[in-house]
């Protein structure tokens, strides 16, 4: 079932929109890539024939419409708090004076 979530929560997090929808849409492809990861698709080689009588009972365990998207999945982490999130480098402003410096050199 789809559940609308407050915006008011997500500001809680943060007051930047732009640096959350950033963090929750990096997490979503770590979640993504880890899911690739741990659940393979399943490949042929060359001197296999595809069947789709023979299917491993553990693919078929795999319920795919009951696990949370990974954009759905990411906001929920970040909700609880579990994502931890900062910036690589710290953005330095720069003054008219040193704009003027660096075309004089």
């Amino acid at each position: 079932m789809t559940e609308t979530i407050p915006f008011s929560k997500l500001r809680e997090q943060s007051e930047d929109t732009f640096e959350l929808v950033v963090a929750a849409s990096k997490r979503s492809v770590q979640i993504n890539n880890l899911r690739a990861a741990k659940y393979p698709l399943p490949t042929l080689t060359e001197d296999q024939e595809e069947t789709f009588e023979e299917t491993p009972e553990e693919e078929e365990s795999i319920n795919w419409d009951k696990m949370d998207k990974p954009v759905t999945a990411a906001v929920n982490e970040m909700l609880a708090g579990k994502v931890n999130y900062h910036y690589t480098e710290e953005i330095k402003e720069t003054t008219a004076e040193e704009i003027d410096l660096d075309f004089q050199e």
